[in-house]
């Protein structure tokens, strides 16, 4: 905006200042710039490059490199329109080469020499007359006269729309208004026909030059003018090669020689007109005859500088090559230092061979491989010693992770969603069943899934199928063969209307099967053909059925009772009704080698049925094989079951066995079928198979609680009153230390001695009283004693009674009465919560055992063993087992919400263990010892007796065991609860033990009553929770459909 008020304020400005015209077009330029984008403004910049480097190329007379650059500008493809009025564009470019080629084939240059031959006629161009040539002259002279102004012609017409056609900006417009304009020249002016001229060879050389550029041939549109631009660029050619091989006449004249003469072959072979061709022939023939006298005169020295040369060269090349080795080599070594660097070992001992084969003999080189190879081996060493130490730890890692408890509240735990949807569409195309489709066929088979929905009223058949077709992108075609078998046509009329979608495969089928048509998918089409066709069509089919021909085993464990393990015990010695001694398994070679002639068990191969050798042919019938311990264990394979549900099931009259064209065989080796069936019998044979896994797809989680209460209660407070009245009855006491001893009292220690009593029966004297202990029996100390004795029965019988869980006191006041105290207090309450809770997953049906116990042997009987001149006793050994155990055989309802479920908990307990001898034979030893004077006994006179008994005979065991264990069936909601039963027990007891009367006294009752009360409460709970697991409904969860 300032500089448009500068120029309108009149100021006229110097040559050396900035003037506002100036100033608004370099704002018009960067507006114009910056409206192209920076895109656009980078090619503009690159072309403004090139176009100042033709100028210059241009203005050098190097006309082909001019267009080579122009080409190049050309290419960029900017429009005309990104140039300024002001800036050079790529038009004005192609035209100033247009005028440089005419200038240089038309008018030879005033300073321009030419060599003439010394001898011979001059064949150089000589002048022409100044002749009118109507057909490039199309000026002519009109003699003035008076005449009025005639209608705009046709030709300028056309010629003023091409101009406003440039002046908008439309070249392509503009183009094809001269040439329509052309045809018209004779009703133009000379002016206005050469500008209608010029456009054309301009327009003709830029498309020729962007044609080159392309690799294409220039397309042609003007005959003349063709011409005439051939002929410009083989003379511009021409003179190129002759500026060229004079320049190297007097370097390497045979050189230049040899350009001239392949110039020359190329002018013969140009299609330009023979004027030209002439001219240009003998303008060449001109410069190779004088190339050939330099050469003869100056041969001498020619051959002299020509071995020179090579000399040189040879010298040059040796030295160019030594120095590029020693450049190889300092590269290399910066590489393999690059490569050290970056711990890239082994690709550094490549690079150290590489220099080694560059200079073997270079001590440089000998050294880089002996340092690369140290290295890498060393590396190696490292990593795999670091290999190790990550190995370690991993391993470590790993078992410390194993660890982590498992949540059991989701039994069934699925990976994450997005490996487990990566996994699955890995293993889709693995477990793809079927033969081998190609992809197309595959994408058709699962297009016929799409839903549609039609509406056709007496439409032919074909506009139908069209249709369908279409909408699912799919190639269809109809069999001509098959429709015509069935009489059906392309225009068969079709009425179908839906007004719900359905799929794509039911639509097809709505639609053929009036006309007894169907569809295979073949050749990677979807061929519509006859029924008859598709039915004669068999193929065979590998089917994976190791899922369901494996059937699920039912884990049997043997009896728990004790009575069921002494029988088993019996029956394996061969003793009792049932008694079956097992044989050891065997299997034993042929003596020839072959196996005709072996005695083969068939249960020591996994697949391998007893039962083959009387199997039909194709047929297996797999046997159950026992697992450990006789708990049952896994099932062969059977697929006589599977076999004949599919022959009576899916199309009975197909088969071979009834002379159908289908046929299906067992290959147990990979468990599968091979099954050769129509394209309908498969998609049904597939369809039963999903059912089948569908149903067979139904797991079952049960836990069982087992909930033991207990409560035991003890309370006892304890009193132990006694006392004694003196009788008053004392003798005289014993001498004391230091005492003097007279005649008549006793001696010995004081201490130790007790008082001497009178105890003599008198008839007269005072009387005593004194106390009795029992019935007519004197108490020891003659005291009066006062004892009870319910302190030691009043003890609680229940509740786990310790004396020592209390506090106890006792005291004793000695004086005329001798009173003893002792008061025991005890309390305990023992409460205790024993939760079993086993827990197995199994299939729906399946009968399964988990079991939580310890096995111990007992012997429990003797068999005898009678020999020659010889006898002994074979023991019988019985496994008791005592623990938990849980057998369940869960069933899901139709509607799968339920579980009917058999279970059957037991516990078992080993009470005690009782012997029991027979006696054989006893043997009773008597013997007797004396040492010392035994006529006259005295203190070192010893006399002993002893007696010894032998018996011999056979021990027994006789366990006892405490069993609880319930029989029932029920039926629980998936995740919910239900109790099945349980046992309660109450055990209560009060001893309360005292002296009558006293022990009704208040307060005072407490010494001569005592009270111990007890009490054992146990209660037992079995509930029972099912849980159903089905797989697709984990998926759900994961977001994953199939």
């Amino acid at each position: 905006r300032l500089a448009q008020l500068a120029a309108q304020q009149g100021v006229t400005f110097s040559p050396f200042e900035m003037k506002p015209e100036t100033i608004l077009e370099r704002v018009a330029n960067e507006r114009r710039n910056r409206s192209l984008g920076p895109e656009v403004a980078g090619l503009k910049q690159r072309a403004m490059q090139l176009l100042t480097q033709a100028r210059a190329s241009l203005a050098a007379s190097d006309i082909s490199t001019a267009e080579t650059l122009a080409s190049q500008v050309l290419a960029l493809n900017l429009p005309e329109s990104a140039f300024a009025p002001t800036e050079d564009s790529p038009a004005r470019l192609i035209s100033a080469i247009q005028q440089a080629k005419q200038q240089l084939s038309g008018v030879r240059p005033a300073g321009a020499q030419a060599v003439v031959p010394a001898s011979g006629p001059y064949t150089g161009n000589v002048a022409a007359a100044a002749v009118y040539d109507p057909t490039r002259d199309w000026t002519r002279n009109v003699p003035a006269s008076a005449y009025q102004p005639a209608p705009t012609s046709r030709g300028m017409s056309l010629v003023q729309q091409a101009e406003d056609a440039l002046r908008r900006g439309d070249h392509a417009t503009a183009i094809e208004y001269f040439r329509q304009a052309s045809a018209y020249l004779q009703e133009l002016d000379p002016v206005t026909a050469q500008r209608v001229q010029d456009v054309l060879q301009q327009d003709a050389a830029r498309t020729a030059t962007m044609n080159l550029m392309a690799g294409g041939v220039p397309a042609p549109t003007d005959p003349v003018a063709q011409q005439q631009i051939a002929a410009r660029q083989l003379a511009t050619e021409v003179a190129q090669k002759e500026s060229k091989a004079l320049a190297l006449r007097d370097s390497n004249p045979q050189q230049g020689l040899q350009m001239l003469q392949d110039t020359r072959r190329t002018v013969e072979n140009a299609a330009v007109d023979p004027t030209t061709r002439d001219q240009l022939l003998r303008r060449l023939d001109r410069q190779i005859a004088d190339f050939q006298q330099y050469m003869e005169q100056n041969r001498p020295r020619i051959e002299r500088e020509q071995k020179n040369q090579e000399v040189t060269q040879k010298i040059g090349e040796e030295t160019e090559r030594l120095r590029d080795r020693q450049t190889k080599l300092a590269q290399m070594v910066d590489q393999y230092n690059q490569l050290m660097r970056e711990q890239r070992f082994a690709e550094a001992e490549v690079v150290a061979k590489k220099a080694a084969e560059l200079d073997p003999e270079n001590p440089v080189t000998k050294q880089l491989v002996l340092n690369a190879r140290f290295i890498r081996q060393y590396s190696e060493s490292m990593a795999i010693k670091d290999a190790k130490e990550q190995g370690f730890l991993a391993q470590l890692a790993s078992v410390d992770r194993a660890s982590i408890p498992f949540d059991d509240s989701n039994p069934y735990l699925m990976p994450d969603a997005t490996s487990w949807a990566d996994l699955t569409k890995r293993r889709s195309k693995l477990t793809e069943a079927g033969r081998q489709r190609s992809e197309r066929e595959l994408e058709i088979e699962e297009k016929l899934k799409m839903p549609v929905m039609l509406q056709f009223e007496n439409a032919p058949l074909v506009r139908v199928l069209d249709y369908m077709a279409k909408l699912a992108d799919i190639n269809l075609h109809l069999d001509p063969q098959g429709l015509g078998s069935e009489g059906v046509t392309t225009d068969t009329p079709v009425t179908i209307s839906l007004t719900q979608e359905i799929s794509l495969k039911s639509a097809l089928n709505l639609i053929l099967e009036p006309l007894h048509l169907t569809y295979v998918i073949k050749d990677d089409v979807l061929k519509i053909t006859s029924e008859q066709y598709r039915r004669g069509t068999v193929y065979p089919v590998v089917y994976n059925v190791a899922d369901l021909v494996s059937p699920v085993p039912n884990f049997v464990g043997q009896g728990l009772h004790l009575d069921t393990a002494y029988q088993q015990a019996l029956t394996q010695l061969g003793i009792g009704p049932n008694a079956s001694p097992i044989s050891p398994v065997a299997m034993v070679a042929g003596r020839n080698g072959s196996a005709a002639t072996a005695a083969v068990n068939p249960t020591i191969l996994a697949q391998m049925s007893s039962a083959a050798a009387h199997a039909s042919p194709g047929r297996t019938s797999m046997p159950f094989s026992a697992g450990g311990g006789g708990m049952g264990g896994a099932a062969l394979a059977d697929f006589d079951s599977l076999i004949d549900l599919i022959e009576t099931t899916v199309s009975p009259n197909s088969w071979d066995s009834v002379g159908g064209p289908g046929s299906i065989s067992p290959f147990p080796t990979n468990l599968s079928l091979v099954i050769s069936q129509t394209q309908e019998v498969h998609e049904q044979i597939s369809d039963l198979l999903e059912q089948l896994r569908r149903m067979q797809d139904l797991q079952v989680t049960v836990e069982v609680r087992f909930i033991t209460l207990n409560d035991n209660f003890f309370e006892r407070i304890g009193v132990d009153f006694d006392f004694d009245i003196d009788d008053k009855i004392d003798g005289r006491r014993g001498v004391k230390f230091g005492q003097i001893v007279q005649a008549g009292d006793p001696t010995g220690d004081a201490d130790q001695q007790l008082d001497t009593r009178d105890l003599r029966d008198r008839d007269s004297g005072k009387g005593v009283t004194v106390g009795l202990s029992a019935p007519n029996v004197f108490s020891a100390d003659l005291d009066i004693p006062f004892r009870q004795g319910s302190y030691s029965l009043a003890v609680p019988q229940f509740g786990g009674y310790d004396p020592t869980a209390g506090a106890s006191l006792g005291f004793a006041i000695l004086s005329d009465i001798e009173a003893f105290f002792f008061i025991e207090a005890a309390q305990g309450d023992r409460r205790s919560n024993v939760l079993q809770a086993p827990k197995v997953t199994l299939f729906n049906g399946q009968y399964g055992m988990v079991a939580d116990q310890s096995t111990s042997p007992f012997v429990i009987s003797v068999v005898p063993v009678v020999g020659d001149f010889a006898a002994a006793q074979q023991p019988v050994v019985t496994m008791v087992n005592e623990g938990t155990f849980l057998t369940v055989q869960p069933v899901v309802s139709q509607d799968r919400r339920f579980v009917r479920m058999t279970i059957i908990p037991y516990f078992a307990k080993i009470k005690e263990v009782n012997e029991f001898t027979f006696v054989g034979s006893e043997t009773t030893t008597e013997s007797t010892s004396a040492e010392g004077n035994q006529n006259q006994p005295n203190d070192a006179t010893k006399k002993a007796n002893a007696r010894s008994t032998t018996r011999s005979g056979t021990t027994v065991q006789l366990p006892t065991v405490s069993s609880f264990y319930v029989l029932t069936t029920v039926s629980v909601p998936d995740g919910g609860t239900v109790l099945l039963g349980g046992i309660k027990r109450l055990s209560e007891g009060r001893n309360e033990f005292g002296v009558p009367l006293l022990d009704k006294i208040p307060y005072v009752n407490r010494l001569f009553k005592n009270v111990g009360v007890g009490r054992e409460t146990q209660s037992l709970m079995m509930m029972v929770t099912p849980r159903i697991i089905i797989a697709e409904e984990e998926e759900e969860k994961l977001g994953i459909t199939q």
